[in-house]
């Protein structure tokens, strides 16, 4: 019994001393950051960059203007741990390490030009004003929400998460893909033409000039404006309505 109380004791002794060699005040056992303070604002530098990916779970809130630039409101030590490396012109919006307790995090972001935004996480990215671009491309596998004015060539969007698209502006092109819950509203950009495909079950709103074409395998619907030349092939439970 004292040889095993001894090795318990040295175990304990040691899983201590491991503890406090990793842990800093800002940071649990498992490496977390948690978060501490009041929220506070910073203004980030960053490489130039045209594209977004938002990981982790922050609002991001965009302008098209003339220069970059990058605001960022969160608990001050959250804001140190997001990473500030952009890769072929895509900012990936995360953390370092994961972080627990950092309540809002806001991010206020004025691109000269935009051309993709995807979101894997819960946060939401929303334009503040209306981009003009040339193809854009839009995807959600998360929960979070994309809200975007645009007056684009090509518009590219897709979702397999259970976030939402909604679109206003002018496009020549739209094509969706579907094959999670989310669903893609876009009677406010309408384009002369557009395909839609639908392996899920979220819907899609579209308003067409020319030529719509459809393929409907899952259980959402397309609901479309406007008098297309119509492509129609069904095999799911999803249907094609005239929303004139």
């Amino acid at each position: 019994m004292k040889i095993l109380s001894k090795v318990l004791l040295l175990a304990l002794l040691g899983s201590l001393t491991l503890t406090g060699c990793w842990i800093d005040d800002d940071t649990d056992v498992f490496g977390c950051v948690n978060g501490a303070g009041p929220i506070v604002s910073e203004v980030i530098t960053l490489p130039s960059f045209d594209a977004i990916i938002v990981d982790m779970a922050a609002d991001v809130f965009l302008t098209q203007g003339d220069e970059q630039s990058v605001t960022i409101e969160a608990k001050a030590n959250i804001i140190d741990e997001i990473e500030r490396r952009v890769s072929g012109g895509v900012w990936r919006i995360d953390t370092d390490r994961c972080v627990r307790d950092a309540d809002q995090v806001t991010i206020y972001i004025t691109v000269p030009d935009l051309r993709m935004v995807k979101i894997s996480g819960s946060g939401d990215v929303v334009g503040e004003n209306t981009f003009e671009v040339g193809d854009m491309e839009l995807n959600i596998s998360g929960s979070g929400d994309i809200d975007l004015g645009l007056i684009a060539d090509d518009v590219d969007a897709k979702i397999s998460g259970s976030g939402n698209i909604m679109l206003d502006g002018q496009a020549d092109e739209l094509h969706i893909n579907i094959s999670g819950s989310g669903e893609v509203r876009a009677f406010d950009l309408p384009v002369r033409e557009s395909s839609v495909i639908i392996s899920g079950s979220g819907d899609a709103e579209v308003t067409v000039e020319e030529s719509l074409t459809i393929r409907i395998s899952g259980s959402g619907d397309v609901f479309y404006r406007g008098n297309p030349t119509l492509d129609i092939s069904v095999s799911g439970s999803g249907d094609v309505i005239d929303d004139n």
